[in-house]
């Protein structure tokens, strides 16, 4: 095996690792639990280790690039991570904080390494699976723990002064009153997610297993409350953005039964009347465990180009 890119999806529960190849096809796809890395005494020389392991043990001979996707920011020399508050080690800390991820990798493997937000690299995915190359502008929007989302305009991902764009999930959410996890009050996530989909579960359907969900109190009001809520974010991005096509992904978009047709129905009705007027399409992202492994490969080839 040879002429590949390491592709890895470095997630708050798994790190999922492959090779890729020119047609992106991912071979020899590894799962392995993130707190391998997370209570590593030295994480990035961790890092270092399970990918000289996968080359290892797939016999491969030439690596063009490690592209890794994180969940959290980073910096706009995709090097740097800012803070990847859901990797925390056992004392509770972020594991990587305004680190340079890139440079210990880069010289342990003399291979070029490009670190990325993980949702950049989903989006990069869903639009080559889906040979969306050449439209103008694509939205990607991922519920799943949380809230995360791309943009990608005339190809190229957006990008803010230093990486830290499109924080989506961190909105506030007019009146809201409940505590985030990131010390705010009133988040958008807090109305919208995949924690809060636990908690409607926890109070109001408790012999109700989350994956039923849907299937099983979607007519009823908390729940359609909850799709409203969704809906909003979706249409705060369309009406910024006036996107050819907007994606819907991550693990709550992907459940069973999810009510696409109430779903669209409320982003159709509260974004802006100007957009409306030219209309967009929906696109629905499909599970698939090898999107970030992927789209780190996307992502790094683009790189490689420029």
């Amino acid at each position: 095996m040879e002429n590949v890119i390491i592709g890895i999806d470095l997630g708050g529960t798994n790190l999922r690792i492959g090779a890729v190849t020119p047609d992106n096809e991912m071979l020899s796809p590894s799962v392995i639990k993130s707190s391998a890395v997370a209570y590593a005494d030295k994480p990035i020389e961790k890092i270092c280790e399970i990918i000289a392991d996968y080359i290892e043990k797939n016999h491969i001979r030439k690596v063009e690039a490690i592209s890794i996707g994180v969940p959290s920011s980073v910096e706009n020399d995709k090097e740097t991570v800012i803070c990847t508050t859901n990797i925390r080690n056992q004392e509770g800390e972020a594991v990587f904080s305004h680190t340079n991820m890139a440079e210990g990798i880069r010289a342990y493997f003399k291979v070029p390494v490009f670190i990325n937000n993980d949702v950049n690299n989903i989006l990069l995915y869903d639009i080559a699976a889906n040979h969306l190359e050449k439209q103008k502008v694509v939205v990607g929007i991922y519920i799943g723990t949380g809230v995360g989302s791309s943009v990608v305009i005339d190809g190229k991902p957006l990008e803010g002064k230093n990486g830290a764009e499109l924080d989506i999930g961190h909105i506030p959410y007019f009146g809201g009153d409940v505590r985030c996890s990131c010390g705010k009050t009133g988040c958008c996530e807090c109305y919208a997610s995949g924690w809060r989909l636990q908690e409607l579960r926890r109070q109001y359907y408790p012999d109700t297993e989350i994956q039923d969900m849907f299937t099983k109190h979607k007519d009823e009001k908390p729940m359609k409350d909850f799709i409203q809520a969704c809906a909003y974010i979706y249409a705060v991005m369309v009406t910024i953005f006036n996107p050819d096509t907007i994606i819907v992904g991550g693990g709550v978009p992907e459940m069973a039964d999810f009510p696409r047709e109430e779903f669209e129905r409320a982003v159709n009705e509260n974004t802006g009347r100007d957009v409306m007027a030219y209309g967009f399409d929906y696109l629905y992202s499909k599970e698939f465990i090898g999107k970030g492994v992927i789209g780190a490969a996307v992502f790094a080839r683009q790189r490689l180009e420029i």
